[in-house]
């Protein structure tokens, strides 16, 4: 496993654990937990404001608790949803209920985890939560980057890669891969799509995951050695 790897395995565990214990109902001390975790409370802070920020969470004096948290069974059924919904599930071997159940009833934290995550700035967490809700709802949206405007984008998937979020989706009939530090704003369209099968089970390929970082590459080199192109620069 690569130091990359090992980094937000550590990532995973720290943010898996802390969300099981909200959901158990747990008021949370920022300052414990950076002791715990072997982390600082600045990076903490920022698992909450970035990572975490589609809970219904409650600050006050340092502690942080779920203004309405589950417990028993559906705390259980909750983390189990949220891990394999986000992939955090394989950070766990045998990731189950059993394994949750235990986590949940803990009072000492099972595992110790350290992490320097790469951060994002907070337009970045609004582009994710935007994104996010319009790939559950299943509409388009208008991307805006450096000089660049994706119109009635289909958006597929968020994919985590060594460090960095992509958006994979499609395009005018194409496939189309953006790193989430290109995107500097989000307009969810009021027009749905219905996503293609194809497309759906190539984003979760891990081939097509680890050229991620190369797509734009890639689809430069296919478009110069398709057949139409080759054919107008042997012309020229």
């Amino acid at each position: 496993m690569t130091q990359v790897e090992r980094r937000h395995d550590r990532l995973a565990v720290r943010l898996s654990l802390i969300i099981g214990r909200l959901v158990a109902g747990e008021t949370l001390s920022l300052a414990k937990l950076a002791v715990e975790f072997g982390v600082s409370v600045r990076t903490l802070r920022r698992d909450f404001r970035e990572r975490l920020m589609y809970l219904d969470l409650e600050y006050r004096q340092g502690l942080c608790r779920l203004r309405t948290g589950g417990s028993g069974v559906q705390g259980e059924l909750d983390v189990l949803t949220f891990a394999h919904r986000t992939g955090l599930a394989d950070a766990f071997p045998g990731f189950d209920r059993r394994l949750v159940s235990v986590l949940l009833a803990s009072d000492e934290a099972p595992c110790l985890v350290w992490q320097l995550p790469h951060g994002v700035s907070p337009s970045g967490s609004l582009v994710f939560y935007r994104l996010v809700s319009a790939i559950t709802s299943r509409q388009r949206v208008t991307l805006l980057g450096e000089g660049q405007r994706s119109e009635s984008l289909a958006p597929y998937r968020l994919i985590s890669l060594a460090g960095c979020w992509y958006l994979a989706g499609e395009l005018r009939g194409h496939v189309t891969v953006h790193p989430l530090t290109d995107i500097h704003a989000v307009t969810v369209l009021d027009m749905t799509f219905t996503p293609r099968k194809t497309i759906s089970q190539l984003t979760s390929q891990a081939a097509f995951i680890r050229a991620l970082p190369h797509f734009s590459v890639i689809r430069e080199a296919l478009f110069l050695t398709s057949p139409g192109r080759g054919s107008a620069d042997s012309a020229a």
